[in-house]
C-alpha cells in the first residue's frame, strides 16, 4: 500500500502543472457556460478576463528577451555552413507545412461540403467587416518588416501600408459627380516586429560565429539572459491553470447566440475540427515515427503541456519557452535548433492557420452559391499558403486574410462575420496546430542536422586543440616552461 501511495505521489508530482492546467479548463468551460444563463454585464466580464490578462501580459513581457538571446546564443554557437542548413531547412519545412494545410482544408471540404444547402437569415450576419488591404502591400510589408532600420523601433513598431480616402468632385458629361480617391502611404503601427529582429539577431549571431573568442563576452551575455528568463518562465507558468480558466470563460460569455451560430454553421465547424484533428492525431504522429522510429504516443503525451499553454490565450508566442524546455528536457533536440526554429516557427508557421484560411474561403464562395471549379480550388490553396506568411498585425487577422483571398479573386462576400461568432473556438484549435508543427519540426530537422553539427562540434574542438597546442609552442620558445605555464 505504501508503495502503492508513493507511485501515486510520484506521478501526481510529476504531473502537477498538466493536471492543474486541465481542471483550469474544465472551470473555465464550466463557468463559461454556467454564466452565461445570469447575462453578466461589461463590468463583470472585465473582472473575470483580469486574471487572463495579467497572465498573458506577463508572458508577453518575456518574448522579446528570450527571442532576441535564443536566436543570438542558437547562431553563434554554429559555423556559419550549419546556419545556413539549419536556417533553409527551417524556412523549406515551414512552407511545405503551410501548403499540407491548404491541402487538408480542400480534402475536409470536398468530403464534407460544410456549405451545400445552408440558408443563413440575415439576421446571422454578425458582423461586416471591410479591408483595404491588398494581396501585394500584404507581402511588400513583410519584406520591409524583414529588414527594420532601426532595432529599438523594431521592439514596438512595425511597418504597415495606410490607406486614406478622398473624395473630388469632377465635372462629367456637364454635371458634377463625386469620386472617391484611395492613396496609399507606409506608416508605423504599434507591434513586435518579430521578424526583423529574427534577421537582425540571427546576422548578430553568425558575426559573433565568425570571430570566434573574441566575441564571448558578448554570446555571455545573451546566454545569461536567456538562463534568466527561462527561470523566470518557470515561474510564471504556474499561473498558467487561473489564466486558462479566466481566459476560456471571458471568451465563452462574450460569444452572442452560442447555440444557433453552431446550429446554423454546424458543419463548417465539424469541417475545421476534423481537419485539425486529422493532422494532430494522424499526420504529426505519423511524421514523428518515421522522423525518429519510437512511439508517437510519447511524443503526443509530451505535447500535452504546450498545447494546454497555447489553448487559453490563444498565441502561439506565448508557448515559446514551453516549447523550448520540452524540446530540451524531454525530446532532447539540440538547443541550436530548437533556438532557431521556435521563435521563427511562432512567427511564419501558420499550418492550422492556413487550414482554416482556406477551408473558410471555399466555405465562403459555396455559401454564396457561386461555382468553384478546380482552378478557382487550387488558386484558393495556393493564396492561403502563400498569404498565410504575411498575416497582417490587425485585429482578426485571420478574417482579414480571408478578405484578401476572396478579393484576389474578385469575390464579393456578405456573411464573412459569421466567421467573428466562432472565433473563440476556431482560434484555439488551429493555434495548437501550430505548436505541435514547431515542435515536430524540430524533432524532424535535428534528425537531418545531427551528423552536420556534430561534424562542426568536431571541427571546432579541433581547431580549440589547435589552437591550444600553438599558444604552448610559442611561450615555449620564449624560455617558459611547461609546468611553469600550467
Amino acid at each position: 500500500m505504501t508503495e502503492k501511495s508513493s507511485t501515486c505521489y510520484d506521478f501526481l508530482s510529476r504531473n502537477s502543472l498538466i493536471i492543474s492546467v486541465l481542471i483550469g479548463v474544465g472551470v473555465g468551460f464550466a463557468f463559461g457556460f454556467g454564466l452565461r444563463v445570469v447575462e453578466p454585464s461589461s463590468d463583470a466580464l472585465t473582472w473575470i478576463g483580469l486574471p487572463g490578462e495579467i497572465y498573458m501580459r506577463m508572458l508577453k513581457m518575456t518574448i522579446l528577451p528570450l527571442v532576441v538571446s535564443t536566436i543570438i546564443t542558437g547562431t553563434a554557437s554554429m559555423d556559419p555552413k550549419s546556419n545556413g542548413r539549419i536556417s533553409g531547412l527551417s524556412l523549406g519545412y515551414i512552407i511545405i507545412t503551410n501548403s499540407i494545410g491548404a491541402i487538408i482544408a480542400v480534402v475536409v471540404f470536398l468530403i464534407i461540403q460544410p456549405g451545400k444547402d445552408i440558408e443563413i437569415s440575415s439576421s446571422d450576419n454578425v458582423a461586416t467587416i471591410h479591408t483595404d488591404i491588398k494581396t501585394s502591400d500584404m507581402f511588400a510589408d513583410m519584406i520591409r518588416n524583414l529588414f527594420p532600420d532601426n532595432l529599438i523601433t523594431a521592439c514596438f513598431q512595425k511597418t504597415q501600408t495606410t490607406y486614406s480616402h478622398s473624395a473630388h468632385i469632377v465635372l462629367k458629361n456637364g454635371t458634377n459627380s463625386t469620386v472617391t480617391v484611395t492613396d496609399k502611404s507606409v506608416s508605423s503601427t504599434a507591434g513586435l516586429n518579430i521578424l526583423g529582429l529574427i534577421i537582425a539577431c540571427t546576422l548578430f549571431g553568425i558575426s559573433a560565429s565568425k570571430i570566434g573568442t573574441r566575441a564571448k563576452p558578448f554570446t555571455d551575455f545573451f546566454e545569461t539572459i536567456s538562463i534568466i528568463v527561462i527561470h523566470l518562465l518557470n515561474w510564471i507558468i504556474w499561473l498558467t491553470p487561473v489564466g486558462v480558466a479566466s481566459l476560456i470563460a471571458a471568451a465563452i460569455l462574450k460569444a452572442s447566440d452560442i447555440a444557433s451560430v453552431f446550429s446554423s454553421l454546424g458543419m463548417f465547424v465539424l469541417a475545421h475540427s476534423v481537419g485539425i484533428v486529422f493532422h494532430q492525431l494522424v499526420l504529426i504522429p505519423i511524421t514523428y515515427f518515421i522522423a525518429t522510429r519510437k512511439n508517437p504516443l510519447f511524443f503526443l503525451a509530451v505535447c500535452l503541456r504546450p498545447w494546454l499553454t497555447v489553448f487559453g490565450p490563444p498565441s502561439t508566442a506565448i508557448g515559446i519557452p514551453e516549447m523550448l524546455r520540452i524540446l530540451d528536457v524531454k525530446l532532447h533536440v539540440d538547443s541550436r535548433i530548437s533556438n532557431f526554429l521556435v521563435p521563427v516557427g511562432a512567427t511564419l508557421e501558420r499550418m492550422g492557420s492556413c487550414l482554416f484560411i482556406c477551408l473558410s474561403a471555399l466555405f465562403m464562395v459555396q455559401l454564396e452559391g457561386m461555382p468553384l471549379g478546380v482552378s478557382n480550388i487550387l488558386l484558393i490553396g495556393l493564396l492561403s499558403a502563400v498569404g498565410s506568411l504575411a498575416v497582417p498585425s490587425v485585429p482578426s487577422a485571420s478574417i482579414v486574410s480571408i478578405l484578401v483571398v476572396l478579393s484576389s479573386l474578385d469575390v464579393q462576400v456578405h456573411n464573412i462575420g459569421l466567421l467573428m461568432a466562432l472565433e473563440w473556438y476556431n482560434d484555439r484549435i488551429r493555434t495548437t496546430s501550430n505548436t505541435m508543427t514547431i515542435i515536430v519540426g524540430a524533432v524532424v530537422i535535428d534528425k537531418l542536422c545531427k551528423a552536420t553539427l556534430s561534424d562542426s562540434q568536431e571541427s571546432a574542438l579541433e581547431t580549440k586543440t589547435i589552437d591550444t597546442e600553438a599558444s604552448i609552442q610559442v611561450v615555449n620558445e620564449n624560455g617558459v616552461t611547461e609546468s611553469e605555464k600550467l
